[in-house]
């Protein structure tokens, strides 16, 4: 960090950021902006802020623990005060760290703050993962009896911020998009099966800032979403796109295959932001059509192939947005999107006739291998391995280098 910051505004901080996002349900990027906008942020200093934030939330479980144990309470105001002794190096103005740190400690029960190692002493198994990864121990669990301990791999990179981007194939080429973002100081990796997804390796900054971003030659997007649109068939029929804003999804099918595109959100402001990015992106216009409409009102078997990209927890996306740890505190969550799913599930299955392609950005079985669970699956055409009990198929953070998505292809019971 080239600048670093007072105590109090690490306070202010974290009072203002779980405030809000547990209220709101607000990105880590919207409450953020908010905090700005109610503090009046100095512009020197708003990168330190912004990356502070991002790993406080990150480590949002491991302090709460941390200040139960030592405080006996994890309002905000603790969770910061921990943060700021056991993680604020280089963060936070040194001196006046260690003087914090001094002070908190003979303000604590034994006069003095434990090592994170004894914090963490008499956990079973499952609660130590919890803490060490932080994660709720509810996820914890179910992930475990799906995966064992690799479920600790998993969890790290899922902490992780993996930045890839989608080279606009109808405005240039992999190799010219290649140039031009390193003629910005960005170095790329191809993907050795999706060559138009880059890996961003030495870059911190923004990726809208960036010329070529800019200009529309590439977008930023997710390798899982990517590769979610990759497992339709090539073909030339009908292809409907149940969930479709932002329109990532949508693109890549544009792209890569040769049929037209129906995209359907309930969302119109979604909807004509989609457009507004197929435009720019130079997506051909009579190749595709955006609807504002229902995809559990859909019944009619009239599309081809359908790629059902559902709503759910987004805890696949930790990474890019840690404000989603917060929302997964109650496992009420899962049930709310399974509902989503399942009638968005059932009602796109009954209006295709070949092949639907379900998924979600979670690492939870009840939104992945659960929900489809009893329907006939096929193969992956590129190779995802498979899912939590050989159910469907999966993008694992600690294999691909990206967030965590679930993947199934599925046959419509009428076209066996």
């Amino acid at each position: 960090m080239h600048r670093t910051v007072d105590v109090w505004t690490i306070r202010n901080l974290s009072e203002y950021l779980i405030r809000n996002i547990r209220r709101s349900g607000y990105s880590y990027d919207a409450a953020f902006r908010g905090y700005e906008r109610s503090r009046r942020l100095n512009p020197l200093l708003r990168r330190t802020v912004y990356a502070a934030g991002r790993d406080l939330l990150s480590r949002y479980y491991t302090l709460s623990h941390a200040a139960k144990v030592i405080y006996g309470d994890a309002d905000p105001r603790a969770l910061a005060d921990i943060w700021v002794h056991y993680f604020g190096r280089g963060f936070v103005v040194e001196e006046e760290r260690k003087r914090f740190s001094k002070k908190i400690a003979r303000d604590a029960p034994r006069g003095k703050l434990p090592e994170m190692e004894e914090i963490m002493e008499d956990l079973d198994e499952i609660s130590r993962i919890s803490v060490e990864t932080s994660y709720p121990r509810w996820l914890v669990a179910e992930l475990h009896s799906a995966m064992g301990s690799e479920v600790v791999e998993m969890l790290r990179a899922l902490n992780e911020e993996h930045r890839w981007l989608r080279v606009n194939l109808t405005m240039t080429d992999v190799d010219s998009a290649v140039e031009a973002l390193r003629a910005e100081g960005v170095h790329v990796r191809k993907h050795e099966k999706l060559e138009y997804m880059l890996r961003v390796l030495d870059y911190d900054g923004p990726l809208s800032k960036l010329k070529p971003v800019s200009a529309g030659y590439v977008t930023p997007q997710d390798l899982g979403s990517a590769m979610a649109a990759e497992e339709i068939d090539e073909d030339d029929g009908l292809l409907f796109d149940a969930c479709s804003a932002p329109g990532g999804k949508a693109a890549v099918l544009l792209m890569r295959r040769n049929g037209v595109v129906v995209g359907c959100d309930l969302s119109a402001k979604r909807l004509r932001e989609e457009e507004a990015l197929m435009r720019r992106w130079r997506m051909p216009g009579h190749r595709y059509a955006l609807a504002v409409c229902d995809s559990m009102r859909i019944h009619r078997r009239r599309f081809d192939q359908s790629l059902l990209d559902a709503p759910c927890t987004d805890s696949g996306d930790v990474g890019r947005n840690p404000a989603i740890k917060l929302m997964l505190e109650s496992r009420r969550i899962v049930e709310h999107f399974r509902t989503i799913q399942r009638a968005l599930l059932d009602s796109v299955m009954e209006s295709t006739r070949e092949l639907v392609v379900y998924s979600t950005c979670s690492v939870l079985p009840e939104e992945g291998e659960l929900a489809v669970k009893g329907i006939e699956q096929a193969d992956s055409r590129i190779g995802l391995p498979s899912g939590y009990w050989g159910i469907g198929h999966r993008v694992y953070p600690h294999v691909h280098d990206s967030g965590g998505f679930f993947v199934s292809r599925m046959i419509p019971a009428r076209s066996r």
